[in-house]
């Protein structure tokens, strides 16, 4: 019962999480459909093992499999055991799909077909994504930056109704973007989650969250190494806040 009790707990705890929409981001997707292509390759392991096997049991492998991993994220619970509670979701959803299909060959080929393709479009679309954000990236705030840089962000921690984003062009192949979110986000942590670029426009997404930031006017510091002055920049946040850019 106890156990039921800790189940049923976590259960909540994550639809709470996923209602905030604050881990909703492509990491977890990527582990949702990572779990997916698993879940067809231990499919595909069943006839490895047995050719002779009815169709029944095939699925109820990768089913019992995927239910086992959900539960094993579960216990752990918190931040740490969401992702292994999605990648058994992804198993479990390969399992359900080939039970719903039954014995119609035709539909059971399409959806072990999909299972791998999709997770592959996805995972292409991360690599894509990863390498044009390394055009992008955080700095840490130790002060060894430009005095420009390091008296603008002194003017930020006594001036909390500074918010916005500014744009140094304070090193010779790089400029630097330096977002604040004003007083009344104190406490909070910012992250950069990606980077989309169209044509001559750039699409910035952070992400805040509540961290026990000791800044009275949270700020992070990204430097943009192919940022042009043509560029059209827009910063905003997951949670849909627009920053406007600062003179």
């Amino acid at each position: 019962m106890e156990k039921c009790s800790v189940i049923l707990q976590q259960i909540e705890e994550l639809n709470v999480i996923l209602m905030k929409g604050r881990f909703l981001d492509l990491d977890l997707l990527v582990v949702y459909f990572l779990g997916l292509l698993l879940g067809t390759v231990v499919f595909a392991l069943t006839f490895y093992f047995s050719k002779e096997m009815d169709n029944g049991k095939r699925n109820a492998i990768p089913l019992v499999i995927g239910i086992l991993v959900i539960l094993g994220g579960l216990l752990i619970g918190g931040f740490e055991g969401m992702p292994i509670s999605l990648m058994g979701a992804g198993i479990f959803s390969l399992s359900l799909l080939l039970l719903i299909a039954g014995k119609r060959i035709l539909v059971r080929k399409a959806i072990v077909v999909l299972a791998v393709l999709i997770p592959l479009g996805v995972f292409s679309y991360t690599a894509l994504s990863s390498f044009n954000n390394t055009e992008f990236v955080v700095a840490a705030k130790d002060g060894n930056f430009s005095p420009d840089i390091n008296k603008y962000y002194d003017h930020l921690q006594e001036n909390t109704d500074v918010k916005g984003f500014k744009i140094f062009n304070s090193y010779e192949d790089e400029k630097a973007i330096v977002l604040s979110l004003g007083g009344e986000k104190k406490g909070n942590n910012i992250e950069l989650v990606g980077v989309e670029k169209r044509g001559q426009r750039i699409d910035v997404t952070v992400r805040t969250f509540e961290n026990k930031s000791t800044e009275n006017n949270p700020t992070i510091l990204i430097f943009a190494s192919k940022l042009k002055n043509d560029n059209i920049l827009s910063v905003k946040d997951t949670d849909g806040t627009v920053y406007n850019s600062l003179e």
